[in-house]
């Protein structure tokens, strides 16, 4: 593959994207089998035999089974210097799916297909940057490490484990469906499951239990009452204010038995200068009164998934370059914020300045018949390149 001129265009953006479409590499679930469509390896066997053929040094490390990480290193010119374009290699399931999720369908300038957006997109957009470069002036400015991270979509195992093996780049680019705005700033997530406890008895006779769901009833009406009111008064400039939302609730187990358990799972957007110890305090602070003036009210509580907020400084050199880059390309220079979380959380955590840049939307993530506008990602691409060229 190479670039035509040294130029990204549409029809080198969808081949190379139908190439990793093609390549199924969904996120198992916990006890899922890694046959396909499921797992990262396939993928990463097609980007490690793409990267060695262009020259990288290709290292290939296993964060669990049948699901590893991939880190392509191109030298640069300067030594000193060195920037991690990143784009994790999972993605959501094809359940409910309007389109074959495997089999790319180019129409009317868009491409169809599962990963077309999140995040195959900026992937491709990436690796054209990196092939144009090389073709105009033979390696890059800085040092450039590609990278791609399994398991973003359930917990960002992947990136959790590149920071744990101490890899530091001096910054990180991280390839999601902005719509070509800069990202500069995201949400946290903090999932927390709550369980109510009741007694089973038979349901002719109710008054011998005590019923889980009823109690559950209590948590819900702080949730949606004190606890949104106060989320509700708080605001970031950017971002807006912290939310939460009950997405899940089960309980019982047939109608004639009073249900002795209940459970809820709550996610929490946290803004920048939250931290979990907070969220914590804040839902089970008024559980904890209820608790008081009910002896017989009994609750558990756990947390299943943190990611931590961002925030890069807008005047930092990463996002000032990068501005200057969309600016030149694209006429524009948009500085954005979101209430979704991605790897550039983690390895901002990690000491590691980063953004979010790429092509595409988000409203088009994840959904039945998934797409993404080539022309965006070609765009992204010479964005990428003008960044690591110089």
């Amino acid at each position: 593959m190479c670039c035509m001129n040294g130029r990204p265009n549409i029809d080198d953006a969808g081949e190379l994207l139908s190439r990793l479409v093609r390549c199924p590499s969904v996120g198992p679930g916990e006890g899922t089998p890694l046959d396909p469509p499921f797992g990262e390896a396939r993928l990463i066997d097609l980007l490690r035999e793409t990267l060695d053929s262009w020259g990288a040094q290709v290292q290939v490390s296993e964060v669990a089974p049948g699901r590893p990480n991939l880190i392509a290193r191109f030298d640069g010119a300067d030594a000193g210097r060195s920037v991690m374009l990143e784009a994790h290699a999972d993605t959501v399931g094809v359940e409910g799916m309007t389109i074959s999720p495997f089999e790319p369908v180019l129409r009317d300038g868009r491409l169809y297909g599962r990963g077309a957006c999140d995040t195959k997109g900026p992937m491709a957009a990436m690796l054209l940057a990196i092939r144009s470069v090389l073709d105009r002036q033979g390696r890059p400015g800085p040092t450039v490490h590609f990278v791609s991270t399994c398991d973003e979509e359930r917990g960002a195992r992947g990136a959790r484990a590149l920071m744990a093996g101490g890899f530091r780049p001096d910054c990180a680019v991280v390839g999601e469906p902005t719509d070509l705005a800069v990202v500069h700033a995201c949400k946290g997530v903090a999932h927390v499951r709550i369980e109510t406890v009741g007694l089973a008895a038979h349901g002719s006779a109710p008054d011998r239990g005590r019923n889980a769901i009823y109690r559950m009833r209590k948590v819900l009406e702080a949730l949606e009452g004190p606890v949104s009111a106060s989320l509700a008064a708080r605001r970031h400039p950017a971002l807006g204010p912290p939310t939460i939302n009950v997405g899940v609730i089960a309980g019982g187990s047939q109608s004639n038995t009073v249900p002795d358990r209940c459970r809820i799972d709550v996610d929490r957007r946290l803004l920048p200068g939250e931290n979990m110890e907070q969220v914590a305090e804040e839902i089970l602070s008024p559980l904890e009164a209820i608790r008081r003036s009910d002896p017989a009210f009994e609750f558990q509580s756990r947390c299943t998934l943190v990611y931590p907020p961002f925030e890069e400084d807008p005047s930092c050199e990463l996002v000032t370059r990068l501005r200057a880059a969309c600016q030149a390309e694209l006429g524009r220079a948009d500085l954005s914020a979101v209430p979704w979380a991605s790897n550039a959380n983690i390895f901002k955590e990690a000491g590691i300045p980063s953004v979010v840049f790429g092509p595409g939307s988000v409203r088009q993530a994840h959904t039945r018949d998934e797409f993404i506008e080539l022309e965006q990602v070609a765009q992204a691409a010479r964005v990428y390149a003008a960044v690591i060229a110089g």
